[in-house]
């Protein structure tokens, strides 16, 4: 085997190993940065629900949209595929699963991680 061929196959296997551990690695609060070095690869990040942003909401009342903090304070707009149900509104943080377009996150699957204290 050539030296360039054995450099490839190292090239490789570490872009292999970084991928997965982009997208294995979920241990609390994300970061925002992460989940954009993944370009469009829908990604699973727990994220701050930030109640003062307040809530858009559809026709029957349930949320088009919402915004939420990452670890670093960074801040984004949750576009849902599907409304969520109202309880989102009552959730402190929420794991979200889909992949950024610039300050924008579009989840495909929204899920109440730890509910607000009252």
């Amino acid at each position: 085997m050539t030296r360039h061929a054995k450099l490839g196959i190292v090239i490789v296997a570490l872009f292999i190993l970084y991928v997965i551990y982009i997208l294995t690695s979920n241990e609390g609060i994300g970061s925002f940065e992460k989940i954009r070095a993944a370009g469009e690869i829908n990604q699973s990040i727990t994220v701050y629900v930030d109640q003062a942003q307040g809530f858009e909401r559809d026709q029957n009342g349930n949320i088009a949209s919402f915004y939420v903090t990452d670890k670093n304070g960074e801040q984004a707009r949750v576009s849902p595929h599907e409304p969520v149900t109202a309880e989102i509104a009552n959730a402190a943080t929420v794991e979200l699963f889909g992949h950024m377009h610039g300050n924008n996150f579009v989840a495909t699957r929204v899920s109440i991680v730890e509910k607000a204290t009252e």
